[in-house]
C-alpha cells in the first residue's frame, strides 16, 4: 500500500540519510530544514483532510425555507408511482424517509456531489432502517451515477453500493469504488422500489476520497491428469497426484486444484473398495505436501463416512498447515452415482481462506445454475470446480464461462475428460488452460480488481441487486 503521507515519508528519509550535510553547510540551513518540515507536515495534513472530508452536501438534512432538505431532491419516474418522501425526526437526528403505498411505487432521494477526480477511489456509506419489506436487497437500493460534467450532465456509468452490515439498529450500506475515466461529479441515489407498504429511513450519507485498496493477488494452480488406461490402481493414481504436486510446489501457489475422484479413476473396482475416510490415505498424502509447499489444496474422493457407513462424493479443502479446513458433499448426483448407492449432500458451503472466500462445486453441480448463484450470495469470491468432464466440449466451453460471468466471479476448474482445465475471469474470459495428460498451469489474479465492463457496474453486484427472489418460488415448489 502506498504511504498515506508520502511527502512526510520523503522528509524522514532525508533526515535519516542526508540531513547532516545540510546542517553543516551554513547557519541558516537548520532554519530551512524546519521550514521544509513544516511545509511537509502541512501538506500531509491536507492530504489526510482531503481523504476524510465528507463530500456530501448537507448530510444532516438541514431544511430550507420550504421545509425541504437543502441540496437534496426527491425523484420518481412518474408522479403516479412516486413514493412518499419526507424528512423525519428520529432519536438519532433527522432522516430522509421514503414510504411505499403500493408495489409499483418507486422513489429516490438524490444529491449531486462535485469535486470528483477520475481514477481516485471513493468510500460510500449510509445508514438505513427498513420496515415491512420482503426482499430488502432488491427494494432498498443505493446507486451512484457518474458524470462527465460538474453540473451532473453527461452520464458515464452507474454502480450499486451493495456491501451490507446488518448489525445494529441502523444498518450500514457501503462500498469503495474507483471513479471512472472522465468523471467530475456523481449523484448519490438513496431509493425504495417494489414493495407493498414498505418504508426506509436514511441517515449519515458519506462520500470521501480514500487511498486505493491494496491488491489481493491470488496465485492458483490447476491440473489436468489422465490416468493410465484401465484398470489402474488407487496407489498408482495417488502417486500421479503426488508427483504432480511436487512439480507444482516450487511455483508457490496459494491453492492447488485436482480433478474429481482422480484417486480412483479408471480402477474398475467397486465403490466400497475405493472409498476412503477423511482423514485417510489420500488426504494424508495431500496434507504432507500442503505443509511442505505452504499451500491450500482441493480435490474430491469417494468418502466413506466412518460414523454412518454412507458413501459420498466429497470435495475436501486442506489448508497450508495440512489441516482439513472443510468438506463439501456433492449435491447433484448423476443417476449412475445414485444407482451405486451414494448419498448426496444438502448444503452449499463457502470456506474462509487467508486469501479470500472460496466456494466449491463438483462436476454435475455445474450443470445447474442455482448452486453457483447460492455460493455467490453467501459471499464466495472464487468458484473451484473439480470435475471428471462435461461430456461435450462445446457445452463445457459455454457453461464454464457462463458460471463465472453470470456471478461476476473467478472460476477455476480441473477435469480429466473435458479438453482442458481452466481459469476464467468474471467477464467469462479464459485466462489460462492446462491441456494434455499430465499438465498444470499457474495463474495470478487480483481479487480487488474491478470488473465494471457494463454500464451498470460489476456483475457480482448487478446480478444480486437486480434479482427478484420473491418471484422464484417455482424453483423450490
Amino acid at each position: 500500500m502506498a504511504p498515506r503521507y508520502p511527502r512526510l515519508v520523503n522528509l524522514f528519509w532525508l533526515l535519516a540519510n542526508g540531513s547532516s550535510c545540510l546542517l553543516l553547510r551554513k547557519q541558516g540551513a537548520f532554519a530551512f530544514l524546519i521550514v521544509g518540515f513544516s511545509l511537509a507536515v502541512g501538506a500531509a495534513a491536507q492530504a489526510g483532510e482531503n481523504e476524510s472530508r465528507n463530500l456530501v452536501l448537507n448530510p444532516q438534512f438541514a431544511l430550507d425555507t420550504d421545509q425541504r432538505p437543502k441540496d437534496w431532491t426527491a425523484w420518481a419516474p412518474r408522479p403516479d408511482i412516486a413514493s412518499q418522501n419526507t424528512v423525519v425526526k428520529t432519536k438519532d437526528g433527522a432522516a430522509l424517509s421514503l414510504q411505499s403505498r403500493r408495489f409499483a411505487d418507486y422513489g429516490k432521494w438524490l444529491s449531486l456531489v462535485r469535486d470528483i477526480h477520475a481514477g481516485k477511489y471513493y468510500q460510500f456509506e449510509v445508514l438505513h432502517q427498513a420496515k415491512e419489506i420482503t426482499a430488502e436487497t432488491t427494494s432498498v437500493i443505493v446507486l451512484v451515477s457518474w458524470y462527465r460534467n460538474a453540473d451532473g450532465t453527461g452520464e458515464i456509468q452507474r454502480d450499486y453500493i451493495d456491501r451490507r452490515d446488518n448489525s445494529g439498529e441502523w444498518r450500514r450500506i457501503f462500498r469503495t469504488v474507483q471513479a471512472p475515466e472522465g468523471a467530475k461529479a456523481l449523484k448519490l441515489e438513496l431509493g425504495l422500489r417494489w414493495t407493498e407498504h414498505g418504508s426506509v429511513k436514511w441517515r449519515n450519507p458519506r462520500v470521501a476520497e480514500v487511498t486505493p485498496p491494496p491488491p489481493r493477488i491470488v496465485r492458483v494452480a490447476t491440473t489436468r491428469i489422465v490416468p493410465a488406461l484401465p484398470p489402474t490402481t488407487v496407489a498408482a493414481n495417488t502417486q500421479l497426484m503426488a508427483e504432480m504436486f511436487d512439480r507444482i510446489g516450487p511455483a508457490k501457489p496459494d491453492i492447488v486444484l485436482f480433478s474429481e475422484n482422480l484417486v480412483d479413476r479408471a480402477t474398475r473396482r467397486p465403490l466400497a473398495e475405493n472409498a476412503q475416510t477423511i482423514p485417510g490415505p489420500l488426504t494424508e498424502m495431500l496434507s504432507a505436501r500442503a505443509r511442505r509447499f505452504h499451500t491450500y489444496v482441493i480435490t474430491t474422493l469417494h468418502e466413506r463416512d466412518a460414523a454412518t457407513g454412507l458413501f459420498h462424493n466429497t470435495a475436501v479443502l486442506i489448508d497450508r498447515e495440512g489441516r482439513i479446513a472443510g468438506k463439501y458433499r456433492k449435491v447433484h448426483l448423476t443417476a449412475g452415482e445414485s444407482d451405486l448407492g451414494m448419498t448426496p449432500g444438502n448444503d452449499y458451503k463457502v470456506f474462509d481462506t487467508d486469501f479470500g472466500k472460496v466456494g466449491v462445486l463438483v462436476c454435475w453441480d455445474n450443470w445447474f445454475s442455482e448452486p453457483a448463484r447460492i455460493l455467490r450470495l453467501r459471499g464466495a469470491e472464487m468458484l473451484f470446480l473439480p470435475l471428471a468432464g462435461d461430456g461435450s466440449d462445446a457445452h463445457w466451453d459455454a457453461i464454464s464461462r457462463a458460471r463465472a460471468w453470470d456471478n461476476g466471479l473467478f472460476l477455476v476448474s480441473s477435469g480429466t475428460v473435458s479438453d482442458s482445465s481452466r481459469v476464467i475471469d468474471p467477464d467469462g474470459n479464459v485466462l489460462a488452460e492446462a491441456r494434455g495428460t499430465s499438465a498444470f498451469v499457474v495463474c495470478e489474479f487480483d481479487l480487488n480488481q474491478e470488473w465494471r465492463r457494463r454500464y451498470l457496474g460489476e456483475g457480482k453486484s448487478l446480478y444480486v441487486q437486480e434479482r427478484r427472489p420473491e418471484t422464484y418460488s417455482d424453483l423450490v415448489r
